[in-house]
């Protein structure tokens, strides 16, 4: 890392924290924050000893979308198409990320930010979070993979309503909706507790387990069982720590 803007923590084994931290503009992406943010992401992907990854932001807000650095780029650009590609790669690393990845929504998630929240596995919010798809204000639509994760999380009718009205949400109505699964006091606290609770399995099952409902998610029934999951349960089971695994824990819950 050459700057500061993005930092990492590991607050436990097999955890690590990464935080957007530009808080005084409530960690809005500029390029240097996205190419560090796809650095650092990068860099996690390829640790096989980092099992699940939290992402939040510094300060009182997780992201609030796109600096309007970037937007005049983008709008001075010869290349409008390769520019969005460019700067949509953190949200790609993360989507293709091998760990659980969850997002602990400290404060107002807008655009691109909300991109981000989505993109995670987990969606952890705190009472004070905030979110808002706000492109069409600005005459735009969609990005950030939220043409894909909005509709996933909320349904299609839902994503179009928040797309097309720009309408900012408070957390209660996300976690009403589906768009995250708890909110709670302290984001990063519950997003650390969840993270402690998931490592507890070896990190080949965390990954594995990911890597099934992802190709489950697109397949039929009868391949999600003969195939996915048979494969993915066949290479647990032959793993050579598996029985050490597998009777500790019975033994654990037996006794």
């Amino acid at each position: 890392m050459t700057t500061d803007v993005v930092r990492i923590a590991t607050p436990a084994d097999h955890i690590a924290v990464v935080e957007l931290n530009r808080p005084e503009l409530l960690n809005a992406l500029d390029e240097e924050l996205m190419a560090e943010l796809d650095v650092a992401l990068t860099r996690l992907a390829g640790d096989d000893d980092v099992h699940v990854v939290i992402l939040t932001g510094a300060g009182r807000g997780f992201c609030s979308g796109a600096d309007m650095s970037i937007l005049s780029v983008l709008a001075e650009s010869d290349s409008t198409v390769a520019m969005m590609k460019d700067v949509s790669r953190p949200v790609m690393t993360l989507h293709r990320m091998p760990q659980l990845t969850i997002a602990a929504v400290n404060g107002p998630a807008a655009g691109a930010g909300w991109g981000l929240v989505l993109a995670c596995d987990i969606r952890i919010a705190a009472s004070s979070a905030r979110f808002g798809a706000t492109f069409a204000r600005m005459g735009l639509g969609p990005d950030y993979g939220l043409s894909k994760t909005l509709p996933a999380a909320v349904g299609r009718d839902r994503a179009l309503e928040l797309l097309m009205s720009a309408k900012i949400i408070d957390a209660r109505e996300a976690e009403k909706i589906g768009a995250v699964s708890a909110v709670v006091d302290d984001a990063r606290a519950e997003a650390l507790r969840l993270a402690t609770d998931v490592v507890r399995a070896p990190g080949r099952t965390i990954r594995s387990v990911k890597r099934t409902l992802r190709f489950a998610e697109t397949a039929d029934f009868a391949c999600a069982v003969d195939e996915i999951e048979a494969q993915a349960q066949a290479e647990l089971f032959n793993h050579p720590n598996f029985m050490d695994v597998a009777s500790g824990w019975i033994s654990h819950v037996v006794g």
